[in-house]
């Protein structure tokens, strides 16, 4: 699978254009923007959360940030909490696991983007496999998330030395 078809479908319908950025395979969205060669920064990665009413919220921040469910909540004015690996592949059944296109409307799902995403030049989002990164050129990315909320959801750095937490530096791979 190149791409998902929920997703593909959705891009398709929109007149959205994309490139594909093969790697080799992958298990997380930080470690594709290593096998591709991109800067992590740019590279959306998406976290499942289900609030205390069961509706479900995509949050959408790059590939080295940990994801900072106190902002969430703050923002959202709701308790979320992590959906389970199961209800994944419930919620998702043309992505494999780990693999989930940061991109909620083509799966009917409110989305919550980090603002560094907004800002950036380009942005990539797994395609729904691990071989295979979408890239998005600024203009594109924010028009498919122009009515989703937003915000600083960022907690620390993911796998980053402690000089990158020290410094405030976002070091490129």
């Amino acid at each position: 699978m190149a791409i998902a078809i929920t997703l593909k479908e959705y891009l398709d319908k929109n007149n959205t254009h994309y490139d594909f950025i093969n790697h080799r395979t992958t298990v997380t969205a930080l470690d594709s923007s290593r096998a591709a060669h991109l800067p992590a920064k740019q590279v959306s990665k998406a976290v499942i959360l289900e609030n205390d009413n069961g509706e479900y919220l995509m949050a959408s921040l790059p590939a080295n940030s940990r994801l900072s469910l106190t902002e969430v909540n703050h923002i959202t004015g709701q308790h979320y909490k992590l959906v389970s690996e199961e209800k994944l592949l419930e919620l998702f059944p043309d992505c494999t696991i780990g693999a989930i296109p940061a991109m909620g409307n083509p799966y009917h799902m409110k989305m919550l983007v980090d603002d560094s995403l907004l800002a950036a030049e380009d942005v990539y989002i797994e395609s729904g496999d691990h071989q295979n990164l979408l890239k998005f050129e600024h203009h594109e990315y924010a028009s498919l998330v122009a009515k989703m909320s937003h915000g600083n959801i960022r907690g620390a750095n993911l796998g980053a030395p402690r000089i990158w937490e020290r410094t405030g530096r976002d070091w490129s791979i």
